[in-house]
Parts: C-alpha cells; structure tokens; sequence
C-alpha cells in the first residue's frame, strides 16, 4: 500500500467544522473533499466513507472539548465560579467563529442527537460518551465546596451535573434557533442560579 502523503489528524480537523455547522446528511461528498483537501481515491483508501470520518470528527470534538473545559476549571477553588466558568466555556464553543448564520454553531453532540438520534450505534456510544464527559465536568465543579466552605452531598452532585448537561444543551439549541443575546443570556443566569443552590438529595 502506497504511504499516507497528507497528515490524518489534519484533515479531520478540517472536516469538522463542515459538519459542525452543516450536520452529517448536509455535508455533501464534494464540499468534503474539498475541505480536505483530498481526492476520492486518497479519501477512500483512508477513511472508507464519509461515515468513517465523522465519527473521527467525532472524536476529536469530544477530545477538544474535554481539553477546553479542564482548562476552564484549573486553579478554581470554589463550586459557583467552577460552575459559572463551565457554563461560559461550552457557550464559547458554541459560538460561531465565522459569524455565519444567528452567531452559533451549537454543540455538535446535540447537534447529532437532534439530527441522527439514536438510529446509528457508532454515532450513539459516542454522543453517549460526550454527555458523561460534560457531567463529568460539571461534577467536578459541583463537588467543589462554596465560598462559605459547604460541600453538596453526592446525590446532589450527581443530579445537578445532568441538570447542567440538560440545560445547557437546552441553551444552545435555542441559541442556535436565532434566541436573542440576551435571552441566552438570562437563561444561562437562570441555569447558574439553579446550580448554585444546595439542594439536599
């Protein structure tokens, strides 16, 4: 087999943000490739199908993510700042950087959820895989004690970081759907007020 003359990782990076603002079905072979950079036989003698690299897009979108909101909490001492920097760091992913279209390209896992659903079993381990790594996050920023040194009992913890998953995607969608500023705004206020309470669960 004839070596790679393009670097893999480099071409998923430039495909993912076709697919993030298009979705899977309305990324088109051709506008693929030319995102790439590629030609059909060194697209196919390296990915197979347009479905083998998204999930790669996949992949390093959740990898990126991941990367982002740890760097949100690092140094962060106390549960309502950790939140609070959370929040804000998904809603700074989501943003459209091209300024294309409302301002926001949304989260491209439930972008997917939305579009694909549960119908695809690649797909679906990996949106699944995205919504632990969000609680993931937002459990450890709630396990955090507040200013005032108060810790929030496990099931606390556990409830509320879905809590924040289910809202922040909640957020974004109606971001996405042309949502003014400052709705996302006072939602995302709202949504912080919630989790800064102390619930006894």
């Amino acid at each position: 087999m004839r070596p790679k003359l393009f670097d893999p990782d480099a071409v998923i990076a430039s495909a993912l943000p076709l697919f993030w603002r298009q979705g899977y079905e309305g990324t088109h072979m051709p506008e693929l490739l030319r995102a790439m950079g590629l030609g059909k036989a060194s697209f196919y003698n390296a990915f197979a199908s347009k479905h083998a690299v998204f999930l790669n897009v996949l992949d390093r979108y959740l990898s990126a993510v991941d990367h982002v909101l740890a760097g949100a909490l690092e140094g962060v001492k106390h549960r309502d700042e950790a939140a609070a920097r959370l929040l804000e760091a998904i809603l700074d992913v989501a943003r459209d950087q091209e300024g294309r279209t409302v301002g926001w390209r949304g989260c491209l896992i439930g972008n997917t959820a939305l579009e694909m659903g549960a119908q695809d079993e690649t797909v679906r381990e990996r949106l699944n895989q995205g919504v632990r790594l969000l609680r993931r996050h937002f459990a450890k920023a709630l396990s955090l004690a507040d200013s005032d040194g108060r810790v929030l009992p496990d099931g606390a913890v556990s409830a509320l970081s879905l809590h924040a998953v289910a809202g922040i995607q909640g957020i974004l969608v109606l971001a996405k759907a042309g949502l003014p500023e400052e709705e996302v705004t006072a939602a995302k206020q709202a949504l912080l007020f919630t989790l800064q309470a102390s619930p006894q669960i």
